[in-house]
């Protein structure tokens, strides 16, 4: 495809938030000195920290605007930069990072971070620095692990598969035992986990070549993770779902699937959901490609620095202490705070994720999960117009249910689709190699 010359990605946008960056009063000081920030998230309980926050620093106040979940705070996020009120801080799960770099809505915080970035896991360092500048601080992640029933395993006798090509053999050997029964699923309404499954074989589905933004989004790894699962499919080793059913919990308490591969916090989800079969759950580590210790990430979130911000510095020493301190996220990761798995290296080693559950036969599930973490392959990188590739991806994921598409096709289709809307937001774009 032909290069685009408008350039209007991460780095012209970069020059954008720094020329604005002082054109909004937002965050302002009380005439006695004290800085007031403004944050907006949606974290359950965390205004129980800020309020820790708050009595620690009265020269640093913070004003905590709850607002709902995701893509529901998105358009309340922008309007507020737009209009000059938003204060200084955010709520951004990752994969909005980029677009909102590329919107202008964020500032360049690269200096103030310069002696935190050490603090957390590196791959979610470069989740929020598109384009090597750092636009906010890491809060939690999603590390990938494999949720099962033992019990069902041991009544099938099946091993807990160590590689993708076990995960496959046992999908067969359940099937054949039992047509109505599977191994796992394929979520059609969870476009997270295809790509994370990408994400752990190594795929690229966007990086940045000088001015240009590179989508990959139909390489190698890509298809070798659809034909993968589109293998299985064609089997009837697994079946189609939809994660965010209401009926999928029944499903999944019903012993129907064995498994399902999910991020950490899929916990809470189901120890809420599915109580009847407590005790007969474990978490064990995701498939891996064969000699492979890549894992991959689903979700998660980070706290930016928006555009206006007149105290980035302060922004930033907040920002730190909520998502790394132990203070915080005592309360933050808390199954009833918030269950955040943390971003922070040292938080992984903090009491509140280091604890036996019943639930889960008295495992400690965070034996898991921080190897998943530390494991993430950290070739992956968002784009700036992601938001249109998930609702095509979606979208593209219902047929595949139907049998009306594949998963190697609906790649090529993504490829396609998000070179186009990048021209159309006038975002230099080229096919990766």
């Amino acid at each position: 495809m032909k290069q685009r010359k408008i350039l209007a990605g991460i780095v012209a946008a970069g020059a954008v938030v720094t020329m604005l960056a002082g054109c909004s009063s937002a965050s302002g000081g009380s005439d006695s000195g004290s800085v007031t920030l403004g944050y907006m998230g949606w974290v359950p309980k965390a205004d129980e920290a800020v309020a820790i926050w708050n009595e620690a620093h009265p020269d640093i106040q913070v004003e905590y605007s709850p607002v709902a979940n995701g893509q529901e705070a998105y358009p309340k996020i922008r309007s507020s930069v737009q209009a000059g009120n938003a204060g200084c801080l955010a709520q951004l799960t990752y994969d909005q990072v980029p677009s909102f770099v590329a919107d202008g809505m964020l500032l360049d915080v690269t200096d103030e971070t310069a002696d935190v970035a050490d603090t957390f896991l590196d791959w979610t360092w470069s989740q929020v620095s598109p384009g090597g500048k750092t636009y906010a601080i890491p809060q939690d992640t999603g590390p990938v692990a494999l949720y099962y029933r033992a019990d069902l395993f041991e009544q099938y006798g099946i091993d807990v598969p160590a590689t993708w090509d076990d995960f496959a053999a046992a999908a067969e050997q359940v099937h054949a035992a039992d047509p109505e029964v599977t191994l796992s699923y394929l979520a059609t309404d969870d476009s997270s986990t295809v790509a994370a499954y990408a994400w752990q074989r190594g795929a690229s589905w966007f990086s940045i070549d000088g001015d240009s933004w590179k989508v990959g989004i139909d390489d190698a790894a890509s298809l070798e993770s659809a034909e993968y699962w589109q293998g299985l499919l064609d089997s009837g080793a697994i079946a189609t779902t939809k994660r965010w059913d209401p009926g999928f919990y029944s499903e999944l308490a019903s012993g129907k699937y064995l498994s399902m591969i999910g991020a950490a916090w899929n916990t809470a989800l189901i120890t809420a959901n599915v109580g009847d079969t407590a005790g007969a759950w474990r978490v064990a580590p995701m498939p891996t490609d064969g000699d492979s210790t890549d894992t991959a990430n689903s979700g998660g979130s980070a706290v930016a620095v928006l555009k206006g911000c007149e105290h980035p510095e302060q922004a930033v020493e907040f920002a730190t202490w909520l998502n790394s301190s132990e203070e915080s996220l005592d309360i933050l990761a808390a199954s009833d705070g918030g269950g955040l798995y943390p971003a922070a290296t040292e938080a992984l080693d903090y009491d509140v994720v280091n604890q036996a559950d019943d639930f889960f036969g008295g495992q400690n599930l965070n034996e898991v999960f921080k190897e998943s973490a530390q494991n993430v392959n950290t070739s992956w990188a968002w784009g700036p117009t992601y938001s249109s590739t998930d609702t095509a991806l979606t979208d593209g994921l219902s047929k595949v249910a139907t049998g009306s598409s594949t998963l190697p096709d609906l790649m090529g289709s993504l490829q396609d689709s998000t070179l186009s809307d990048m021209e159309d937001r006038g975002i230099s774009a080229i096919p990766a190699d």
